[in-house]
């Protein structure tokens, strides 16, 4: 989905000071602690984390959808909502090369909204008007998955989005997202990665 496409880019842009300065990424969840190994602790350094809610506002993804995916998928944003188990790590070595990952599971609520509903600042998106009336919310089961590592020559970053859940109505809806970006040499966070894809399943 268009958050996983963002996700890279943020990070991308973030990559870039975590090799200048030795920060990493901050957590994606709402209810992530902001691991201080990276951030407020330069390298070497370890830290894991736990959290249980995700809260993000999604995007519309930048390549083209299958057929087989619903139309609002190309148009909307998305709200992600909900509980369940998910865990961050994140490791700096001496060097400041860097590898952070994260990975979710657990019950979501995915709501559509037109970009009418959205005030987009920078990187963030909040909901500022009412949900897509002609799309229903659905709920079922998220896992996802999220890994970046980097050094001076290269950075990599790629993460999966699984979820399949049902509306109020019966109407069922899942999805398989993909991405994969690298950059090398080093990372230049105005252009294009070395090699990136996205691959999306409904």
């Amino acid at each position: 989905m268009g958050k996983l496409i963002n996700r890279i880019a943020v990070l991308a842009a973030t990559a870039t000071v975590v090799m200048e300065v030795g920060l990493v990424p901050a957590a994606r969840a709402d209810t992530a602690p902001e691991l201080a190994c990276g951030s407020t602790q330069p390298g070497p350094c370890s830290q894991t984390a736990h959290f249980t809610d995700v809260n993000e506002v999604d995007s519309p993804p930048e390549s083209p959808l299958p057929a087989s995916c619903p139309s609002f998928l190309a148009t909307d944003f998305v709200t992600v909502v909900g509980t369940g188990n998910g865990i961050e790590h994140v490791t700096v070595n001496k060097a400041q090369n860097f590898w952070f990952t994260s990975t979710f599971t657990g019950q979501v609520t995915i709501t559509a909204y037109p970009p009418s509903s959205i005030t987009a600042t920078d990187d963030t998106c909040t909901v500022t008007g009412p949900p897509d009336p002609n799309v229903p919310a659905f709920t079922g089961k998220l896992t996802e998955w999220f890994g970046a590592s980097g050094n001076r020559q290269s950075a990599v970053f790629h993460d999966t989005f699984h979820f399949s859940g049902t509306s109020a109505t019966g109407e069922s809806f899942t999805i398989h997202d993909v991405d994969h970006a690298s950059y090398t040499p080093g990372l230049d966070q105005n252009g294009p990665p070395h090699t990136g894809f996205t691959k999306i399943h409904c």
